[in-house]
């Protein structure tokens, strides 16, 4: 008898082997490349960025529980593309097939119980007519709902479903509504992810040349572009994200851009560490050092430090006092650890250059305090 899927209502009992994994599902995205040609290639993908562990042990001592549909795409014979429910549809073929598995390198328990396969060759899906069909439900789910993805994943998703739907007259509003959501989240994600684009199809970043591996830090790039000082350096006018353009920033800026993204997330090809080393406070401070001729230049040059740069564009008293008051730590530090001074004879002119240091720094300070005491 041959399997047809209804649309928009669950049909019980469609074969395993007709679901094919969604090559395109935002698990994958990551700021990593995974090769994703095989089954194969996907369920290691899909293991790295959340462990299918749980969901196997789950499966296998409790036979697969048919509760939530998978929401699937093709026509009513199939093959089905899964839009919702890929980590599932993973373990699943994990346990059906032990080969596979071993190739995947993921352990399976020993003698699986004969009734927990019987329950998974055959599954409950739901079919649509359309991705858009199932957009909400799954935004919904991975962005506010139990499973949620991270920001770039969430922000791929809703920029995606933005690009396709526009013409269309969807706007940012109506996408949060859907997604319960707020719509400045949802503005911020889509409007990053434009200007993320931006800059990789004119070849201004590559997201595998950022400095530091690890999970791509989308929220510098979507938080410094919600910054006012980001925004006038990039030449964004105000309200810019709220229909954003596809690529919003202005073609002659485009430097700028790649600038930025340079400052936020390094380059591993010119050995450039990123200046943000955590969110708070380096990317206001970057934001601040661009805005200010002086300190940018510091930073251009590349002789600087963010912390050189950015004193520029503090106050000089704020430095110093900063400046001083670290000093003082460090040698309290020095005094505490005295006991483990062994009397090497190196050490020595380092303590009194220290001494001259501290003389000339009294000496002048008392100069301009009784100066300004003499001015008032």
């Amino acid at each position: 008898m041959v399997f047809k899927a209804k649309t928009d209502e669950p049909t019980r009992g469609c074969p395993v082997e007709l679901l094919q994994f969604d090559r395109t599902n935002p698990r994958l995205v990551t700021g990593d490349e995974y090769q994703i040609a095989s089954d194969e290639d996907i369920i290691s993908a899909l293991n790295e960025i959340a462990s299918l562990d749980e969901l196997i042990t789950s499966i296998t001592t409790n036979k697969y529980l048919d509760l939530e549909p998978l929401i699937v795409l093709g026509e009513s014979e199939g093959p089905f593309r899964v839009l919702e429910g890929n980590r599932r549809l993973a373990t699943i073929k994990l346990i059906l097939d032990p080969d596979l598995a071993k190739r995947c390198r993921i352990s399976l328990p020993k003698d699986i119980d004969p009734n927990v396969i019987s329950s998974l060759k055959k599954i409950t899906v739901w079919r649509v007519s359309s991705e858009a069909d199932a957009q909400a439900f799954i935004g919904f789910k991975h962005i506010n709902g139990p499973h949620r993805w991270d920001a770039y994943a969430k922000a791929r998703f809703v920029s995606d479903w933005y690009k396709r739907e526009m013409k269309n007259g969807l706007t940012i509003d109506a996408i949060a509504r859907q997604l319960g959501d707020d719509n400045d989240t949802i503005r911020a994600y889509i409007s990053g992810i434009l200007v993320l684009e931006q800059a990789e199809k004119n070849n201004l970043f590559d997201i595998s040349d950022r400095h530091n591996r690890g999970k791509f830090a989308f929220s510098h790039l979507y938080t410094a572009l919600n910054r006012s000082e980001y925004q006038a350096f990039l030449g964004l006018e105000s309200g810019w994200n709220r229909n954003p353009a596809i690529e919003p920033v202005p073609r002659k800026n485009e430097d700028k851009l790649k600038e930025v993204l340079k400052y936020l997330y390094g380059s591993k090809q010119d050995n450039f560490p990123p200046l943000v080393k955590s969110q708070n406070p380096d990317l206001k401070h970057v934001g601040e050092v661009i805005s200010h001729p002086v300190a940018l230049e510091k930073i251009r040059s590349g002789g600087a430090t963010l912390s050189m740069a950015h004193a520029e564009v503090r106050p000089p008293y704020e430095v110093f006092s900063e400046a001083l008051g670290q000093a003082h730590l460090k040698l309290q530090q020095a005094v505490e650890a005295l006991p483990k001074y062994n009397g090497e004879d190196s050490l020595l002119p380092i303590a009194e250059e220290i001494i001259e240091m501290a003389d000339t720094l009294v000496t002048m300070m008392k100069k301009k305090a009784n100066k300004k005491q003499s001015a008032k």
